[in-house]
């Protein structure tokens, strides 16, 4: 019998880890609720027991203020997410997951936040933790869009700049803004950090984009250019017939009031979807037309590598078969998928992965240590019920 190479019982091995780390986890949420009823509070008005966090702390080498989060936040998985506690404790999701839908629905009701949770959970696996976490989103705004939306002008109240000082000498300068204004401003700097590079330029993207935002608010006045984002919304939602959230591409699920707000003063484009979200057909009309790279990156929206989540206007449409036969032959749009400057080297580097499309925007992966694994494009909307 051949024996399992050594990389491969590494992955294996690490993947019985991490399913062991999120039962401990849930059995550790657990405990701490069991704690909790244990220690109820002495006095009204409070939600722990005097003394309770400090116990906590101390038998865990923590400070007073994360014990007391660490028991709340257990507390309220126990009792408002059971379903979520369960998927944890089976090792189906980890604990990132589920602190993620413990944020989520909170300010939900008891009804609205087991909606968000069995809704995310039936749904199935989602590839990564940004996934998982705009899909927690879209299904709060739809259990409950006008809580989604005095959330959001309640942000927008917010909104402010302010500088966080470090001691090297350096600062950040940090804008809370709604989402759309942000992607904006963000465009705006990288398509003027493009135009800046010049043959004999040294600096990165990253530093030229800095210095334009310094020279646009204090220094050289250099023309405006309008930003391009992109906004995906149901036509129901548009015309007011429901209040279905939309999408803010490298972003994720918005309020429908904020899609209507955007649509006002846009440029619509006409985006097929099936179903279950798959798109269909792109419009070309709104800029030049680009083809079907343009179709690619608008199906596939990032680099597919399990994993990655490089947007993208920032990937290249990779070709994966040529030839057949030693013939070329015509290609289909299965034979495209969007990979990153990264893991286009990688493929170009290390030997043993494989890929396959068997349909459009569905990849399988093949790992060196023979690991199958599926990338779905995620679609712009939920799968019909």
């Amino acid at each position: 019998m051949e024996q399992t190479k050594p990389d491969t019982r590494a992955i294996a091995s690490i993947h019985v880890a991490e399913q062991q780390i999120a039962r401990w986890h849930a059995a550790q949420i657990r405990d701490f609720a069991r704690f909790v009823e244990c220690r109820p509070p002495g006095r009204p008005g409070i939600k722990l027991a005097d003394g309770a966090p400090e116990e906590v702390a101390a038998a865990l080498n923590m400070s007073i203020r994360t014990a007391i989060n660490r028991i709340l936040e257990a507390d309220y998985i126990v009792r408002r997410l059971p379903a979520t506690l369960n998927a944890l404790e089976q090792g189906i999701i980890d604990f990132a997951r589920t602190r993620a839908t413990c944020q989520v629905t909170r300010g939900l009701s008891d009804e609205d936040a087991l909606k968000v949770e069995n809704a995310v959970l039936a749904y199935g696996p989602h590839a990564t933790y940004q996934e998982y976490r705009r899909a927690l989103r879209r299904q709060a705004m739809k259990v409950d869009p006008e809580a989604a939306e005095r959330k959001r002008k309640q942000k927008q109240e917010q909104r402010d700049v302010v500088t966080r000082k470090a001691e090297d000498g350096s600062a950040k300068i940090v804008a809370t803004l709604l989402a759309s204004e942000a992607e904006s401003m963000y465009d705006v700097l990288n398509h003027f950090a493009h135009k800046a590079k010049s043959p004999d330029d040294t600096r990165t993207l990253a530093q030229r984009r800095a210095d334009v935002l310094l020279d646009l608010i204090v220094g050289k006045h250099m023309q405006r250019v309008r930003a391009n984002i992109n906004v995906t919304v149901p036509l129901t939602t548009l015309i007011g017939l429901n209040n279905q959230p939309g999408e803010l591409s490298e972003y994720g699920p918005i309020t429908a009031e904020q899609c209507r707000a955007l649509a006002k003063n846009g440029v619509l484009r006409r985006l097929i979807t099936d179903d279950f979200g798959k798109v269909l057909d792109v419009s070309p009309y709104r800029y030049a037309s680009q083809g079907l790279a343009e179709r690619i990156k608008m199906r596939d929206r990032t680099c597919r590598q399990p994993g990655c989540r490089v947007p993208g206007r920032k990937c290249d449409v990779y070709t994966l078969s040529k030839k057949k036969d030693g013939r070329r032959r015509r290609l289909r749009e299965q034979d495209y998928l969007l990979l990153c400057k990264r893991h286009r080297l990688m493929y170009a580097r290390a030997k043993g992965w494989v890929l396959a499309q068997p349909e459009p925007g569905r990849v399988i992966f093949v790992t060196p240590t023979e690991q199958v694994r599926q990338n779905v494009a995620e679609p712009y909307e939920e799968p019909a019920a």
